[in-house]
């Protein structure tokens, strides 16, 4: 008999192997030529069904081991991709027959050619379909380690969100860290005006509302975007996240460098994949300097396309490797943002991946990479000049300590991010930390997690 899988399941499928064994990152493969031909429903439920088995794959091994009573690292990789799909269809999945969902799954192993392994698929799926709220009562009494597999995250991490929130905001944070991110965007009105876009919007069936975060920017609540529709081939809007949108307005001097003579000038030191340069430089005005650097050169031509796509002029870009020296001479810039290189933890609802891939010793290599790319930016910037330092990350290694760590090298940097955002029109409230800077969190704001502090070089 022929085996027969829906398109979106075997893309699924091919992806969440990717990631597996080849260590690939599943945002891009989704993003990918080679599932553009996907029908609207495919393409929909190959997102789904990527990210969520993603996102539960914790418990979905638990139930893999409950089931099958062996641990899943005995299991073929190709036989616990299969098994998770199914899993999730039945477990997270409410319109999809439970008959589909367990029968696809049953032929992906045997496409793989992992025949030896079909009974063992089937009876695990069908006793899952049979008695899959039975697995509860499987579950540890130890809270921390029930909340680890109920969540879907690492207890190492949860340990240290734990430590640093609490227990109800650990919680909710890695709850929130499981479900799909909004999806927000700006708006390119040098390419087409916001009327157009809100226009062919509303008649594609798709609701956004502005963000409270950042001017000009907007979120879907609902409908959605294929990476084909016309807002976005025709680069009308460019999706960017709202935190990251709030860290390029950050950036942007105002009255702090009222005193600065000419025109201002702004670095963007780690600048792929290129969002917060371009919405920088429609912010400054014409006869600013800017710069956007980055370590690979294969990153700068992607920058390059994007800001040609964008309409964007007058960024000068350059390949800059700041684990070696600064590029630049003392006092070059009025402004100088370094969205530094971090562990993404903050992401983790487009990303899931990465909550299984990081530990703490990675941590501490990238906190160390990141005070020295501080220091080494650091040294280009003038009297007088914005210093803003940005991760996308949970972790305060990453965030308050890399900035703690520079303020006590350097005493002559104060911390204005409070100014700032008031200065933007955000209410500091809710953003601002105990100790420096500001943080936007899945479960508070609904956005990313980023860190972001804006330091003014005093003389």
């Amino acid at each position: 008999m022929m085996e027969s899988v829906s398109p979106a399941r075997q893309s699924a499928f091919e992806i969440l192997l990717r990631v597996a064994v080849d260590g690939s990152f599943a945002t891009p493969l989704l993003a990918s030529q080679r599932y553009r031909n996907l029908s609207r429903e495919d393409h929909h439920l190959l997102h789904e069904l990527t990210l969520g088995v993603l996102r539960r794959q914790g418990w979905l091994d638990f139930l893999i081991e409950y089931f099958a009573d062996r641990p899943v690292k005995r299991l073929d990789a190709e036989v616990v991709i299969a098994l998770r799909l199914g899993l999730y269809q039945l477990q997270f999945l409410n319109r999809v027959p439970a008959h589909a969902a367990i029968n696809e799954s049953v032929n992906l192993v045997r496409l793989a050619r992992k025949k030896s392994a079909v009974p063992f698929t089937n009876a695990i799926l069908r006793k899952a379909q049979r008695d899959g709220s039975r697995a509860e009562l499987a579950l540890p009494a130890d809270p921390l380690a029930r909340l680890s597999i109920v969540a879907s995250t690492p207890r190492w991490i949860l340990e240290r969100w734990q430590q640093r929130w609490g227990v109800e905001e650990a919680s909710a944070l890695a709850i929130e860290s499981n479900l799909a991110p909004n999806i927000a965007f700006r708006y390119n009105e040098q390419i087409s005006p916001r009327t157009t876009t809100d226009l062919w919007l509303g008649e594609n069936g798709i609701i956004t509302r502005p963000s409270v975060l950042v001017a000009g920017g907007a979120v879907i609540e609902q409908g959605s975007l294929s990476p084909h529709a016309t807002p976005i081939s025709q680069n009308w809007i460019y999706l960017q996240e709202e935190s990251s949108q709030l860290t390029a307005r950050l950036a942007i001097p105002t009255e702090r460098l009222a005193d600065a003579s000419g025109p201002p000038s702004v670095w963007d030191v780690c600048a792929a994949p290129g969002g917060k340069s371009a919405l920088i430089a429609t912010l400054l005005p014409p006869s600013s300097r800017q710069v956007a650097t980055d370590l690979h050169q294969s990153r700068l031509r992607l920058m390059r396309d994007l800001f040609v796509r964008q309409g964007v002029e007058n960024i000068h870009l350059a390949q800059v490797d700041l684990t070696t020296a600064a590029p630049f001479a003392p006092g070059s810039f009025d402004q100088i943002l370094v969205d530094a290189p971090c562990s993404g933890l903050g992401t983790i609802q487009k990303n899931p991946e990465i909550k299984w891939r990081m530990s703490r010793e990675k941590i501490d290599e990238l906190a160390t990479q990141q005070q020295q790319i501080l220091e080494r930016a650091s040294e280009s910037l003038r009297t007088g000049g914005l210093l803003t330092y940005s991760v996308c990350s949970t972790e305060s290694e990453e965030g308050e300590e890399v900035v703690q760590w520079f303020r006590d090298r350097h005493q002559c940097y104060r911390d204005v991010t409070r100014e700032r955002l008031v200065e933007i029109g955000i209410d500091p409230a809710s953003l601002l930390t105990i100790s420096q800077g500001a943080r936007t969190f899945p479960h508070r704001h609904h956005t990313e997690g980023f860190f972001i502090c804006v330091l003014w070089k005093r003389s």
